[in-house]
């Protein structure tokens, strides 16, 4: 059955073999897909679409801080998101519980820190100010300098299921 199909499709006029394909997701990441661009390199993207904008490029499927090079108007568009939306992402709503009267940080998802264990600096987006009632404090988002998009021990960006869906939306409609 499955040959009769394949030849049916093949004999199709919507069926164009340029057209075809191959996406890859991000061995280290299911939230990062992998985009060949003509220049035999890829592009890491949040998005299955390859027009979104891009996390960076390389010449690997598996960069490291020395051959990945960082998409800036990424860089900007994931700060302004963190900044804006954060305080609506439940994962670290949920965790201000346990960061009363503190500056808490918002981690990065590819080295998730032991119960009550203080992140890697280069896997913080950022820290959000928590009251005397264990609640963000709106406006308080504050972005780390030091985070490392692409870190040579554990890869590219793992964001919150709430930040990855958000970055994503922005991703593919930034123009």
């Amino acid at each position: 059955m499955f040959p009769l199909l394949h030849r049916a499709t093949k004999q199709s006029p919507l069926f164009k073999l340029h057209q075809l394909r191959c996406l890859t997701q991000y061995a280290k990441n299911p939230q990062i897909y992998i985009h060949e661009t003509p220049q035999k390199g890829y592009k890491f993207s949040l998005s299955k679409n390859p027009n979104a904008l891009p996390i960076g490029d390389s010449q690997v499927t598996d960069p490291k801080p020395g051959n990945f090079t960082i998409n800036k108007r990424f860089v900007s568009v994931m700060n302004k998101t963190f900044e804006t939306k954060v305080y609506e992402d439940f994962t670290f709503v949920m965790e201000a519980g346990t960061n009363a009267n503190s500056f808490m940080p918002v981690y990065d998802f590819r080295d998730i820190p032991k119960y009550s264990r203080q992140p890697y600096i280069g896997n913080v987006f950022g820290y959000l100010q928590v009251d005397a009632n264990a609640k963000i404090v709106p406006g308080s988002w504050q972005r780390n300098d030091l985070y490392e998009l692409c870190s040579g021990k554990d890869g590219l960006c793992h964001f919150s299921e709430f930040m990855y869906e958000t970055l994503q939306q922005e991703c593919e409609n930034a123009k």
